[in-house]
């Protein structure tokens, strides 16, 4: 008896194998997130691997269900050495390289990958130096920000990115618990809504250009407690040791006597992020953390003096930024003029000449909204 053909079903896409190293540091990593979550969500069979130098960057990774793995190599040689090892055990057919790779590293991790494609961005400078001729490039383009520059490296992919979303890190219960208990043991309430300042990132040349005096920090904890009360939480990391002893040691909190408190950060990034995530408002420097309060929700204050806000400020919150006055800034040189990281100012950094004024009126329109809110369920 004849039988009908079945209707053609065609064979599903072949599960393509994509990795992406992270080594240039947690904003990095954020950065990278909408690119990562586009792709998934266009070619949802590919199986997407990340290296990544650091646990911490690791991290922002393992909370996406769009990540099917992630490998910790380290930091050093001995680190790249194992990226590439990992990244040919793979055997993967896309090697995705996020911006700014305009240095010879980049194009090494790629040439060595055993990848079939390496996609990677080409800049102005650096074709022979950073090795442009290897992988397949897109052009980098001036004057958008890091996540669209990301986004763009989907074409090379045949994918024709969305609107940028801003980067996500997902943060647990059991991460709100542990920011709760860090809260109580700091002497605050386990449900404290504080105005968190993180004064800077590690003590290079170009971290020592980003930060803010610490007198000027102090100013601003003393203007901040006298128009939204004394709840100022200090945060201090491992890479910046003993810069919230030199805060409250200066004039204006020392001889204040404002009682502030510090909470010391050296546990997973998820629970820097749950307590970011507990704030009302992160003030601080232009750094990972201004970055992973963004990506848990919280408004973003940054000060900025050698990096371009336009490419790097935590994403939606360029409203909030408050950049140096000098004509010269931002002075960061690389990608597009450099192939390492460099920068022209020189001490004393320019950074010097942000006002605690110019801070507060951002801290102002931060807050304005929560003010409102709070007054609107307050009236009976």
């Amino acid at each position: 008896m004849f039988s009908p053909p079945r209707p053609f079903s065609p064979s599903p896409p072949h599960p393509i194998r994509i990795v992406i190293p992270i080594v240039a540091g947690i904003g990095n990593a954020l950065l990278a997130v909408p690119m990562v979550r586009h792709l998934k969500r266009i070619r949802p069979e590919a199986k997407i691997t990340v290296l990544a130098r650091i646990g911490a960057m690791g991290d922002v990774f393992k909370r996406l269900d769009e990540v099917d793995e992630v490998i910790v190599t380290g930091k050093g040689a001995k680190g790249m050495a194992r990226m590439v090892l990992s990244s040919r055990r793979l055997k993967p057919d896309v090697y995705l390289v996020p911006f700014p790779s305009n240095r010879w590293q980049y194009a090494v991790l790629a040439a060595t990958s055993g990848a079939k494609r390496k996609i990677l961005h080409s800049y102005p400078v650096g074709r022979a130096r950073a090795m442009h001729f290897i992988g397949d490039r897109i052009a980098a383009v001036r004057g958008i920000h890091d996540v669209q520059q990301n986004l763009n490296l989907l074409r090379k992919l045949g994918i024709k990115p969305d609107a940028p979303e801003p980067p996500v890190f997902r943060v647990t219960d059991d991460d709100r618990a542990v920011a709760a208990t860090m809260l109580s043991a700091a002497g605050l309430p386990r449900d404290a809504n504080p105005i968190v300042i993180h004064a800077g990132s590690a003590r290079t040349v170009l971290a020592r250009a980003k930060r803010w005096p610490a007198e000027s920090y102090a100013k601003l904890i003393g203007a901040s407690a006298q128009e939204f009360g004394n709840r100022v939480v200090l945060i201090e990391g491992p890479d910046e040791a003993g810069v919230a002893r030199e805060i409250l040691q200066s004039p204006p909190i020392a001889m204040g006597g404002l009682s502030t408190v510090v909470v010391k950060l050296s546990g997973p990034l998820a629970h820097a992020a749950a307590l970011l995530e507990r704030a009302d408002l992160y003030v601080g420097s232009d750094s990972g953390l201004a970055h992973l309060a963004a990506a848990v929700g919280t408004r973003a204050v940054t000060i900025f003096a050698p990096a371009d806000p336009d490419r790097v400020c935590p994403f939606g919150n360029r409203d909030l930024v408050v950049q140096s006055p000098t004509h010269c800034a931002p002075c960061m040189q690389y990608p597009w003029n450099a192939t390492a990281p460099a920068i022209l100012c020189r001490e004393p950094f320019c950074v010097r000449e942000v006002g605690v004024d110019a801070v507060m009126e951002k801290v102002r329109l931060a807050l304005s909204p929560l003010k409102v809110a709070t007054t609107m369920a307050a009236a009976p």
